[in-house]
């Protein structure tokens, strides 16, 4: 790892100008979901068909949420992200599609304390509004409903004003940040495609157009529904935005968050093609570069064809309810910040389209290089927006009441963590907007269709005692490594810095 000193680290970590915290999700550690007299979710249906593990309890974030917010705020982390689930709110306790329940006002209320606590621990939320799951009466292919987009409006709009309403009554100010979606652009990949196995009888490439212009739609109504309610309220403007994860192809990545770009860069409609096509073609030419430094060349040479594939699985000229939507707005702008999620970018080339062959999360490529490349993937052609750094993680694995395993690659935290955060310096100092960092997660949790085993916690989690450990799974004290390094790059002293990142973490001076 090489040094990059050469930025005012004091001014550019400001806590003004530069946020650190972790991330979660609501069905991986909330826990009750799917249980007998739990609320039922779309992952409901594939945890009853074997399709994925059972999450169980998970984490008790639901319940023990206080250790957890205290957890982190005891690194001196300075935000914290969390999602508020669209199933629990509005919950049903059949496994099936149905009418639309009543909402529940008791977990209203239980949200509305929980970002009350993240705020009394001196850090900011920030709110997902939707990850992955929907609630089971919506039924497995609800994002391909022709109503799809006006439902998902409807609720992300009311939970805003139902939530800052509550906080307002206790005296507090309205939410600041809020992501519309986690990772906007896997949806159709996940739903109906064959990233997590769910397809059914409606999956393939042939339903990503669809399911891509519902969502993208949806988020364009929600910015929209959002900033007005905080005009009518007289509430300070919030940032409003949707992740993005770090995928191969234009058409499965960056194109949402330029698609939704276009007025507020003066595009008008019928030359949405030519623009597209611009950005398309830097975006393949720098993924391409990347791809040959990583990869081997049957690798390559599958990665490239599946390049010219993607380019048929969406139109973006066709996405007519997402391009209705942005042009008839009376807000050229729909997105406050770019949020790039970034991890193994070429997965299903390496495995050579075998997903038995694609690499687990704890093989997963780590490398200075897929970050920098991909931090500078996204910033291309941004002029005007901030970059938070949404997520990005390393995982072992350790099976639910098993024992840690090394990483095959021999990767530790610690050395995960210095790359990843000097090479975001590198970046910085190179004239890249950073303004944000979030690790995903702070204690271990359930991982979608991998379940308990891909461990990605600075802190482990005993999922059969339900206690949070003082280190990781593999004993590094990966949460103290991380507060030591987001402290020194906060202190804006170059010896700190380089003592912080140069030496062991147990050879630090502190």
């Amino acid at each position: 790892m090489n040094l990059h000193l050469d930025l005012d680290f004091a001014r550019h970590f400001a806590p003004d100008a530069f946020f650190f915290g972790v991330a979660n999700a609501p069905y991986l550690c909330e826990g009750g979901y799917n249980t007998p007299d739990g609320p039922k979710n779309s992952y409901g249906y594939y945890e009853a068909e074997g399709t994925v593990p059972v999450s169980g309890e998970t984490t008790r974030f639901w319940d023990d949420y206080d250790q957890h917010i205290e957890l982190a705020a005891g690194l001196g982390l300075t935000a914290f992200r969390m999602g508020v689930d669209w199933s629990r709110v509005q919950p049903t306790r059949e496994l099936a599609p149905g009418p639309a329940p009543a909402w529940d006002e008791a977990a209203l209320d239980r949200y509305a304390a929980i970002i009350a606590a993240v705020e009394d621990a001196g850090m900011a939320p920030i709110i997902t509004l939707h990850h992955f799951a929907h609630p089971a009466w919506l039924g497995r292919t609800f994002w391909l409903r022709d109503d799809a987009s006006d439902l998902v409006t409807e609720f992300e709009v009311r939970v805003v004003r139902e939530l800052c309403d509550r906080l307002a009554a206790g005296g507090r100010a309205p939410i600041g940040n809020f992501i519309t979606f986690n990772e906007l652009n896997l949806y159709p990949l996940i739903h109906f495609g064959r990233m997590m196995g769910f397809a059914g009888e409606e999956s393939g490439p042939q339903t990503y157009q669809r399911a891509y212009d519902a969502v993208v739609s949806a988020h364009v109504r929600i910015y929209d529904g959002i900033k007005d309610l905080y005009e009518e309220r007289g509430w300070a403007e919030p940032l409003v935005g949707f992740g993005t994860a770090s995928k191969s192809a234009y058409e499965l990545d960056k194109l949402y968050l330029d698609l939704v770009r276009l007025r507020s860069w003066g595009v008008a409609r019928d030359d949405l093609a030519e623009v597209l096509g611009a950005r398309r073609d830097a975006w393949v030419e720098r993924l391409t570069g990347l791809a040959r430094r990583q990869l081997t060349d049957e690798q390559v040479a599958y990665y490239e064809a599946e390049i010219a594939r993607c380019r048929g699985y969406v139109d973006p000229a066709g996405l007519t309810k997402t391009l209705d939507a942005l042009y008839a707005s009376p807000r050229p702008r729909k997105l406050d910040y770019i949020s790039a999620n970034v991890y193994e970018p070429f997965g299903e080339a390496r495995g050579l389209g075998d997903k038995s062959r694609s690499p687990k999360w704890w093989e997963n490529a780590v490398d200075g290089d897929i970050y920098r490349t991909m931090i500078w993937a996204y910033h291309e052609g941004n002029t005007d927006l901030p970059i938070f750094m949404g997520e990005n993680s390393i995982a072992f694995e350790q099976p639910r009441a098993g024992r840690a395993v090394p990483r095959p690659d021999g990767w530790s935290r610690e050395r995960y963590l210095k790359t990843y955060l000097m090479e975001m310096v590198r970046c910085m100092a190179e004239g890249v907007p950073i303004h944000g960092y979030l690790y995903w997660s702070l204690v271990d949790d359930f991982e979608w269709n991998a379940g308990f085993p891909p461990r990605l916690g600075l802190y482990g989690y005993d999922y059969v005692t339900h206690e949070i450990g003082r280190t990781d799974g593999l004993g590094e004290p990966a949460g103290d490594i991380y507060a030591a390094l987001t402290g020194a790059l906060r202190s804006g002293d170059k010896q700190t810095i380089r003592d912080a990142f140069v030496l062991a973490y147990r050879d630090t001076p502190r």
